[in-house]
């Protein structure tokens, strides 16, 4: 009997959570910047600002100032990179 017992309150535990995942999902979007429109305009000025910084990439390095500072301009507008 107590496997039954345990059995029910994991299933009705794993339930629970994916409820919350599902209804949390939406909102954390909206939240990181839902809007494309937004988003697409933040991208080329941190693309434009990233160039504008380190406007030569060495032969043999592989840009990283240049993604540092894309990174960080779109981490600080709100976005994920």
């Amino acid at each position: 009997m107590r496997t039954v017992n345990i059995h029910s309150a994991l299933s009705v535990a794993a339930v629970a959570a994916a409820a919350f995942v599902w209804q949390a999902n939406p909102a954390d979007a909206a939240k990181k910047g839902g809007n494309a429109a937004q988003r697409d305009a933040m991208i080329e000025q941190c693309i434009a600002k990233a160039q504008a910084e380190a406007p030569v990439v060495t032969p043999g390095m592989s840009g990283n100032r240049r993604t540092e500072i894309y990174k960080s301009c779109m981490v600080q507008a709100g976005f994920r990179p």
